[in-house]
Order: C-alpha cells, then sequence, then structure tokens
C-alpha cells in the first residue's frame, strides 16, 4: 500500500509490542522500520522494466526480513535502549513483514520469497490506496502521538488495530465470493477463460472488477456486495495474441508475462510492440505499458523497454466507481 499507510501500519504493531513501555517511542519507531522496505524505489535501474518488476523484491522478502530483524534490532538497542532487546527484535521483525504482508494483498504484486522466484504474490484483496482501511490508524496513531499515556488514546490504537485487520479479513471474505459469483456468471455466459482476477476497485473494498483471460481476449466486469442479482455484465476485448509469435523470446516480455501471472495484452502502435500490464487500470486506460520491440522491414527488433505513460485515477472515475457502488447499471470507463 501507500507508504503512509505503512508507517501508520507499522506505529500500531510498535505499540502492540511494545506501547506498555514506551508507548510514544514505540509508535515512532514502529513507523520509521515500517517504511524501509519501501526505500527500494530509490535503487537505480537498467531499465523502467526492471524498475517496475524489482520494485517489492528482495527489500520485501519475508526471507531477507527475518535475516536482518536481528542485526537491526541489535543496532537500535544499542542506540535506544528504552526497550529491551527482545522487544526490538519482534518490533523491527513485525515492521517488516506486516509490510509485505499488506504490499501482498494488493493487486501490485510483492515477491515474499525473493530469493526463489515464484510469481509475485498478488493478493487484490484491497487497493493500494484505502482511506476506509488508514484513517482508523491515523487517529489511533495521533492519539498515541499527542497523548501516550491517555486510556482513551490506548482504547482507540487497539481499537484501530482490530479494525483494520478485521478490515483486510472481510477484503479476503467478499473477494472470494465474488471470485465465487463471477465463475458461475462465465459458466452461465459460456465464456471459455484460463484465468480470473478479482481486485478491488479504487478506494474501497465495495466494488470489485473482474478480469478474465484466455488466450485471445479478456474481459472484464465489475460486481458490488450491494448488487442485487448475481449477474455480471462482461466487455470483451482483444489481446492481440497475433503480436505474441513476434516477441515470446524476449527476455522483457518474459519478465512481464512472470509478473503479471500472465494477465497482460498487446498492441502496436505504428511500429511499435506494446505490453501493458491489465490488473492495474480499468479498461481502456492502464497504469503500466512498455515498449518490446520495433517491427522493421518484416523484421522484429528488440527495444529496451522503456514506459509509456499510462493512465492517472481522475476524480470523475472516482465519481463513476462511487456510482456503480450503489447502482448496477453505471458503466465505468477512464475518460
Amino acid at each position: 500500500m501507500d507508504t503512509l499507510t505503512q508507517a501508520l501500519l507499522g506505529g500500531a504493531v510498535g505499540y502492540v509490542v511494545a506501547g506498555k513501555t514506551s508507548p510514544r517511542k514505540a509508535v515512532l519507531w514502529g513507523a520509521a522500520v515500517a517504511v524501509l522496505p519501501d526505500l527500494d524505489v530509490f535503487i537505480p535501474h537498467i531499465n523502467d522494466l526492471a524498475a517496475f518488476t524489482l520494485h517489492r523484491s528482495w527489500s520485501h522478502s519475508w526471507l531477507i526480513q527475518s535475516l536482518i530483524a536481528p542485526a537491526l534490532a541489535y543496532g537500535l538497542y544499542k542506540l535506544d535502549a528504552t526497550f529491551r532487546f527482545v522487544s526490538w527484535f519482534f518490533l523491527v521483525w513485525l515492521a517488516l513483514v506486516t509490510h509485505s504482508g499488506l504490499d501482498a494483498l494488493t493487486v501490485y504484486g510483492t515477491q515474499l520469497f525473493w530469493p526463489f522466484m515464484p510469481p509475485p504474490v498478488s493478493g487484490g484483496s484491497v487497493f493500494i490506496i484505502d482511506p476506509l482501511y488508514s484513517i482508523p490508524l491515523l487517529l489511533g496513531f495521533l492519539t498515541i502521538l499527542f497523548k501516550p499515556k491517555s486510556l482513551v488514546s490506548h482504547r482507540t490504537m487497539l481499537a484501530s488495530f482490530i479494525f483494520s485487520c478485521a478490515y483486510l479479513l472481510a477484503g479476503l471474505v467478499i473477494q472470494n465470493g465474488v471470485q465465487q459469483k463471477a465463475e458461475l456468471a462465465l459458466q452461465k455466459q459460456g465464456i471459455k477463460y484460463d484465468k480470473v482476477l478479482v481486485a478491488a476497485a479504487p478506494l474501497n473494498i465495495a466494488l470489485w472488477r473482474i478480469l478474465v483471460i484466455n488466450d485471445d481476449d479478456y474481459y472484464q466486469g465489475f460486481r458490488s456486495v450491494f448488487d442485487q442479482d448475481n449477474n455480471v455484465n462482461f466487455s470483451q476485448y482483444s489481446r492481440h495474441s497475433e503480436l505474441k509469435p513476434l516477441i515470446t523470446s524476449l527476455p522483457s516480455f518474459q519478465r512481464l508475462d512472470w509478473f503479471s501471472h500472465g494477465f497482460y495484452a498487446l498492441e502496436q502502435r505504428e511500429n511499435t510492440i506494446i505490453a501493458r500490464d491489465l490488473r492495474m487500470g480499468i479498461e481502456p486506460s492502464y497504469f503500466f505499458h512498455f515498449a518490446m520491440a520495433e517491427r522493421k522491414q518484416q523484421q522484429t527488433v528488440a527495444v529496451t523497454p522503456q514506459r509509456i505513460e499510462g493512465a492517472q485515477i481522475q476524480l470523475s472515475v472516482l465519481k463513476l466507481v462511487w456510482q456503480r457502488i450503489w447502482n448496477q447499471d453505471t458503466p465505468i470507463n477512464f475518460p
């Protein structure tokens, strides 16, 4: 999720581990440790695709975090002996692994088991920014920050932490229900598919985007928890699979295919073959497009996988998302 939310979650974790000893220090140190994995965004990479697929890799690996946690905890213990070493260890380790665990629930993809290379964990049960998840954590953080010894602050922080955990659990339960309804709708409509991805729509867990792929096409549909029937309207689009044989041997394409779990589509703009990650965005606009190759004189030549500017979430789209939550007939697409 966004770095601010990760800091707030880390503060809550720090408070649960060491809040009895020093509430304010516990939330501040928890927040500071929790943002460390996201510092990988400042590491330069050889191209845009590498930056895209190496974010949330080694710095988000539960294996690496578990290895470095004792050393980092020992260093912090030497710097500030307010907490016992055991408390420092659990504060550091839990702040790191909960950061990665929360990221893994978003659709982007988190390499929890790096350097082993299964496809990144891409849960999709919570959107990368969700105010209903973040604001209670912010409230708990601020109450401890300004009134660390208050019983009201203590109860507020614990309540916000419990609510945050329940919210994530609710997202997983709702996602599973939408998945079942989506698969039933696909069967009724006779749509052949290889994979189905159900992911939270922007800023909420009430509306869900359903992405379906087969070899030649992909489909997009939406379902709200308030929809009155089990019907899901799917729109069909071409993946332009005729372009795949031209680039299937390219390491850049193989990397994107692996990272996206196969949820990609191809297109040709003039002479450039472009691949886009279908998981992030709403038809017809997506956040991550990468140039893969150029077609020149009946030959296909690999190019540096440069990112092509994609979509931005606009207020008009958020308005449509809000309307679609309540009205099953509201169409959603980017302008």
